[in-house]
């Protein structure tokens, strides 16, 4: 459904070639290859990913509640690793052949989770990032399943199934924070 959803928004190139290109993961010399809908998954999921980090960047020194405050530095370096990740591969795959803009605005309409989070009082700030960040990982976690069956590159694949599981467990541990006030 995601990917549908992409190619009807214009995001995906018309058949263009995958390019082999050195993966920075691995160290072994192997290749990555990106291209089609692999290339248009790391653009959408970079951009996610850059919203993710935006939120979690807004007022760290407002987090109250220590476990949450140990998850948010998490998330903020596992997606920070993933973004170099992703930005090295399309980066060394070349032009985006289709020459299409990838800004992927939040699809659910919600107001801007960093304004939001601005203007929320200290003593509620906890809850509100728990539920923006759930709303958020959830989404990235959706992006990440519905990548898996379309994956031609085997490392952009892992890759999808690493947020998949991340993101789901994030979500999990977010849930059972005392301070969430959010239904799974």
């Amino acid at each position: 459904m995601v990917a549908a959803v992409l190619l009807l928004a214009g995001c995906a190139p018309a058949a263009s070639p995958a390019t082999p290109v050195p993966s920075p993961s691995n160290g072994s010399g192997a290749s990555t290859v990106v291209g089609g809908l692999d290339r248009v998954f790391l653009h959408a999921m970079t951009a996610h990913q850059e919203r993710t980090l935006a939120i979690v960047r807004v007022a760290p020194q407002r987090i109250r509640q220590p476990g949450l405050r140990t998850l948010v530095a998490a998330v903020e370096a596992t997606e920070t690793d993933e973004v170099a990740q992703a930005r090295e591969w399309l980066r060394a795959a070349g032009p985006d052949p289709g020459g299409h803009r990838h800004e992927h605005p939040d699809p659910s309409g919600a107001p801007d989770p960093v304004s939001r989070l601005r203007d929320t009082p200290a003593a509620g700030y906890d809850a509100v990032l728990v539920a923006v960040l759930v709303a958020q990982q959830r989404q990235a976690a959706e992006l990440a399943r519905a990548h898996l069956a379309l994956a031609a590159s085997p490392a952009v694949r892992d890759l999808a199934r690493r947020i998949d599981e991340s993101r789901t467990a994030q979500i999990r541990l977010l849930t059972a924070l005392p301070v969430a006030r959010v239904t799974p």
